[in-house]
């Protein structure tokens, strides 16, 4: 027969041994269920839609479609691929948050075109419009990067955009 000792925290600590990936998850967004929409979940699901991910329309459920998205964004940025969203994940997942690429679940247009125009690619004027010179300079700077040439502005495209962020004096 297994004793818990109290102190240890019952279940709470044995799920934490057994399932670190889990564990890690579910303090960082809380309780996930498919009968109820979970806001962190639906924060998630539109960041992996903005770069590139397709989990489906962000409703809040960690399903089938975002733990496979999941698991593909976590392959494709040297993670540990375990579809869940641990410390690590969730820190990349909303890097360029921090940097206001992305706003308010939203690509920060006008930042982005600035980053080009720093990078030496012309948008024609920063306008806070993803025009035919905005998608035309994304796409040279893809290019000139090494970068899939679709002049959508994902994951990657936005990691190399960070890289043209001025640098303090």
């Amino acid at each position: 027969m297994l004793t818990i000792i109290p102190w240890l925290g019952g279940c709470d600590f044995v799920y934490r041994l057994l399932d670190k990936e889990g564990a890690q998850e579910k303090a960082l967004i809380g309780e996930s269920s498919p009968l109820q929409s979970n806001p962190k979940v639906v924060e998630i699901q539109t960041l992996l839609k903005l770069y590139g991910y397709n989990p489906g329309q962000p409703d809040g459920v960690m399903g089938l479609r975002t733990r496979e998205m999941i698991e593909k964004f976590q392959q494709d940025n040297g993670l540990e691929p375990s579809r869940f969203v641990d410390e690590q994940t969730w820190a990349v997942l909303n890097s360029h948050q921090n940097t206001g690429l992305i706003y308010d679940g939203q690509l920060n247009i006008s930042l982005m075109q600035q980053l080009l125009e720093a990078a030496g690619f012309s948008v024609g004027g920063v306008d806070g419009k993803f025009g035919p010179q905005t998608e035309a300079a994304v796409k040279e700077f893809q290019r000139a990067h090494g970068l899939t040439v679709d002049g959508k502005v994902g994951f990657k495209t936005m990691q190399a955009l960070s890289g043209y962020f001025a640098s303090p004096e």
